[in-house]
This record gives C-alpha cells, sequence and structure tokens, in this order.
C-alpha cells in the first residue's frame, strides 16, 4: 500500500515554513493510515501513479490528525476532566474518542476532496 503523500511533500508543500506536527521518523506509518482512510471515501478512486495535489494535501492533514489524536490519547489517558477540591476524575470512553477522530477525518476529506469527482461511489 503506498502512502499518498511523502515527508518531502509534507515538508515543502503541505507545511510552508510551519513547525511539523509529525515527526520525519513517524510520518510514513501516519501517512499510510491516512492513506486508508482516504481509500474507504474515494472507493479507491485514486490513480496511485497520478495523484492529484488536494490528495496529497488531505493526506498530510489527517496524518497530522492521526498523530496528534495518538499523543493526546498517551498523554491524557482518556482522562476528560479533573477537579481538586474533593479530587474527581472524569474519563473519556475509547468509543468517543474513537468518533471523534472519525468525525475529524470525514471533516478533512469533505474539506480537501469535495468537486474532484473522487468522493463518487456511483457507476461510471
Amino acid at each position: 500500500m503506498k502512502a499518498y503523500a511523502d515527508i518531502e511533500f509534507y515538508m515543502t508543500e503541505y507545511l510552508c515554513g510551519k513547525e511539523p506536527a509529525v515527526s520525519e521518523d513517524c510520518f510514513n506509518f501516519y501517512a499510510r493510515s491516512a492513506a486508508q482512510k482516504i481509500r474507504q471515501y474515494t472507493g479507491d478512486n485514486i490513480d496511485e501513479d497520478d495523484i492529484p495535489e488536494c490528495v496529497r494535501m488531505c493526506c498530510c492533514e489527517i496524518a497530522e490528525t492521526l498523530y496528534k489524536s495518538e499523543l493526546s490519547a498517551k498523554q491524557n489517558a482518556g482522562v476528560l476532566s479533573e477537579s481538586v477540591g474533593g479530587w474527581s476524575r472524569s474519563y473519556e470512553s475509547s468509543e468517543s474518542l474513537k468518533k471523534s477522530l472519525d468525525i475529524a477525518v470525514h471533516d478533512i476529506v469533505y474539506k480537501w476532496l469535495p468537486g474532484t469527482g473522487l468522493l463518487y461511489r456511483g457507476v461510471r
């Protein structure tokens, strides 16, 4: 399985000088995961020999979102809120975290790919 964006595209085109959210070592893993998410939405309508720039940008943003989500889950361990007086801690369910991530990925796909024909799932 091929990722739709590589580290060079991520650093030069997507970031445009901003600080990278995903380290160079981890980017390929998250880019492949992002490509799989995009495939789910596009029904594999993307020609891997000629990947449009909007798909590459979408892949980069989803890769960042997946990375940040995993990092946040590790750091916060699902803690939703905490109180000090009378100590209390509430946790967010893993189902809720997954649903939030799915909504974020959906929003990114529909930010970058509407009007491209790639989301069309009908008969051609």
